[in-house]
């Protein structure tokens, strides 16, 4: 059995470390930076948390409107087919592929953009 933390978990406990210990004692110009650090940490471990569901379930979405089955990918191969996939989607978009029928498209492009903002600002969601 493992009792180390994890990286959510770490970057958890350094985060409230920046915040806690380090910024009160910082000077002002320095504060800033702290709290830019302290952000990006919190993004850190939302991201890890999140794992690959996310950019799994994007490139599902992305190759049913390409009308392709999505191969089977994780890690590093899933992001390089998910940026292959958007780039391709990207350009059935500018020939107007979508344009008579954009429903599926629109709420793809909601999925993503609320997935994203979870990740990176969740409270302009609305929570």
């Amino acid at each position: 059995m493992n009792n180390q933390p994890d990286a959510t978990e770490l970057l958890a406990i350094a985060r409230s470390t920046l915040l806690d210990k380090l910024l009160p004692r910082l000077p002002d110009d320095l504060r800033y930076d702290a709290l830019m650090i302290a952000n990006a940490m919190m993004i850190a471990a939302r991201e890890h948390a999140a794992g690959d569901e996310p950019a799994k379930a994007e490139f599902g979405r992305a190759c049913a409107l390409l009308a392709e089955h999505p191969p089977e990918a994780a890690g590093a191969a899933l992001q390089i087919a998910l940026v292959d996939c958007n780039r391709r989607l990207a350009a059935g978009i500018r020939a107007g592929r979508y344009d008579k029928d954009s429903a599926a498209l629109l709420a793809h492009l909601d999925q993503t953009a609320a997935h994203a903002l979870a990740i990176s600002n969740p409270r302009a969601l609305g929570t």
